[in-house]
């Protein structure tokens, strides 16, 4: 061996043809790095957050709708033979007359009740004077100072004695809290099954279900508030249809922009109350806000459905709105899955995305520093089935506004762009190698300062 050194003057070192040397040498570790099979569209699809959050709120909303709705009255119905007709009832003013159909007492007011045809199709009373004893009729009631009044009537074919003046109070009651519980349940399990983090996916799901539905509760105090404002709107209304029984439908072009205006803002309290909830615990801050910001959006936007949708479609009073619940809670399932995951990705500032493995094609967003990547499920980066990699095998720090990958001393090292590296500082585009997986290290274009 020569002791003859080697000398590099200055000119050689910045010499052109390094350059190119080291760039042809780059490019050949890349076409290494980078031979890997591409993510099928299926597969990069169900691993989207766009589409999986949506999908999941789709399936929990639908289920609080089945659950609840049948036990929902909104404008409780009693029908049968009439078998009493008294024209002056004790107590009431002049012109109230009593109906009896079974057990039910039903008071008619003069000019505060509605006449429809019939259901199959028989021809409206005219007037409550039409109406004798014996015949089938179906009513529509409200409860009224302690009394069940007739707000519609109409002629039934039915011959038996049906429904019930009692309205149960209870499902309304927890139509929020179950909807805001149910939605934290179904975005949290969605993300941990992408994850394949069974044990933290149980725990989250089931923790963040309990805190947005308590949330979801005292969240009826701010969105309670804020319906007054569209009680005292229809209370308007009232006073300028002299007492008649006035619905949605019925009023002026004003109070029914009020209304819909409050019940999205209502329902951006639950939805922000349920984005709280779902993340409040073992959630980074940026999370955090991330998902209060989507759920109040997606509360907003849904919210907006419920009252147009029952002013242009319902058709009659005897007619639900389980229809218009049904568009309306999936419109607040949609717009708050969507709004979470599109918030969290608009304010991600770098990620990871798996190109190799079991979660090819998943993204993990770098909210925490430092973030640890591992085998292990207390890892926030679960890179599981990979035999070479340890269970704490690297982290990255978010160092200024710059990020730093760490190898935690793992037996098979940390690559990045195919050379093993201790400690190295990440740019967009670098791809990290730990164990047998690729992932590549992605950050949000930065703007240049301007000059």
């Amino acid at each position: 061996m020569s002791d003859e050194k080697i000398r590099i003057d200055r000119a050689e070192l910045f010499a052109p043809e390094v350059d190119q040397a080291l760039a042809r040498e780059h490019a050949g570790r890349e076409r290494v790095v980078a031979d890997t099979l591409p993510v099928s569209p299926v597969r990069r699809l169900l691993l989207n957050s766009l589409f999986h959050l949506p999908l999941a709120a789709v399936v929990m909303t639908l289920a609080v709708w089945l659950f609840l709705e049948p036990k929902i009255e909104e404008v409780p119905t009693v029908g049968g033979p009439v078998s009493i007709i008294d024209t002056d009832p004790f107590a009431a003013r002049d012109g109230v007359i009593t109906l009896t159909i079974g057990s039910e007492t039903v008071y008619v007011v003069p000019g505060g009740v509605r006449f429809e045809r019939g259901s199959d199709g028989q021809p409206a009373f005219t007037s409550v004077d039409e109406i004798e004893r014996g015949d089938t009729i179906e009513v529509a009631t409200q409860a009224e100072g302690g009394q069940v009044v007739a707000v519609a009537i109409r002629p039934t074919s039915r011959q038996d004695t049906f429904g019930s003046s009692d309205r149960p109070w209870w499902p309304l009651v927890v139509l929020f809290p179950m909807t805001a519980a149910l939605l934290a349940f179904g975005l949290l399990f969605a993300e941990g099954i992408t994850t394949r983090n069974w044990l933290r996916m149980i725990e989250r799901s089931l923790l963040g279900a309990f805190l947005a539905g308590l949330f979801a509760t005292l969240a009826y105090l701010p969105a309670g508030m804020i319906m007054q404002v569209s009680n005292l709107a229809m209370r308007g209304e009232l006073e300028r249809h002299a007492g008649e029984f006035v619905t949605i439908r019925d009023v002026s072009g004003w109070t029914f922009f009020v209304m819909a205006a409050c019940r999205s803002a209502a329902w951006a309290c639950v939805g922000a109350a349920t984005g709280l909830g779902m993340n409040l615990v073992r959630a980074t801050k940026a999370q955090l806000r991330n998902s209060v910001l989507g759920g109040a959006l997606g509360g907003a936007v849904g919210g907006l459905f419920f009252d147009p949708i029952d002013r242009f479609s319902k058709s009659s009073l005897f007619v639900d709105g389980a229809a218009s619940r049904l568009v309306g809670l999936l419109a607040v399932g949609i717009a708050i899955g969507l709004f979470v995951a599109l918030v969290e990705r608009l304010a991600r500032d770098a990620w990871l995305r798996v190109r190799t493995g079991p979660l090819a094609g998943k993204s993990f967003i770098l909210y925490k520093t430092p973030t640890l990547i591992g085998n292990a499920p207390s890892s926030d980066v679960y890179l599981y089935k990979d035999a070479d990699i340890d269970p704490t095998h690297a982290s990255v720090h978010r160092v200024g506004t710059t990020y730093e990958i760490e190898d935690m001393g793992s037996r098979m090292g940390t690559s990045v762009g195919g050379t093993k590296v201790r400690r190295k500082r990440l740019v967009s585009g670098d791809q990290i190698t730990i164990g047998a997986t690729i992932v590549d290290f992605e950050e949000r274009q930065k703007r240049e300062p301007q000059g």
